[in-house]
């Protein structure tokens, strides 16, 4: 079995690591004062993930067991078996469809 944790996961770690900082640094040094700006910011953007994330993993989780409940599956793995085995995308496409909509939904909550 092949461990999470191998060389080629740290590697794309350390990329994607390495991205964030020169992106930041590219940010600050085009604009200083925006993205001070931003970093006096934060916190609130901290403080309304941190009050409406998980309310919203609350509605997301109840879309996706009625979802499930509806289409008379009772878990995820009937899902898959009827995407992958059955051949039948319409359950796992309607699935990703109500994940999605809850982001979305946490797009509309959380405004700046």
């Amino acid at each position: 079995m092949k461990q999470w944790l191998s060389k080629g996961y740290w590697a794309v770690l350390a990329l994607l690591l390495a991205a964030i900082v020169v992106g930041q640094a590219v940010s600050y040094a085009a604009a200083p004062a925006c993205w001070q700006a931003f970093a006096a910011l934060l916190p609130k953007y901290l403080s309304m993930v941190a009050f409406w994330g998980p309310l919203i993993a609350l509605v997301a989780g109840i879309m996706v067991w009625t979802l499930l409940k509806l289409l008379g599956f009772s878990s995820l793995a009937e899902i898959r078996r009827e995407s992958v085995e059955e051949n039948n995308p319409s359950p796992a496409i309607i699935f990703i469809g109500t994940v999605i909509a809850s982001i979305l939904f946490m797009m509309l909550v959380l405004r700046p």
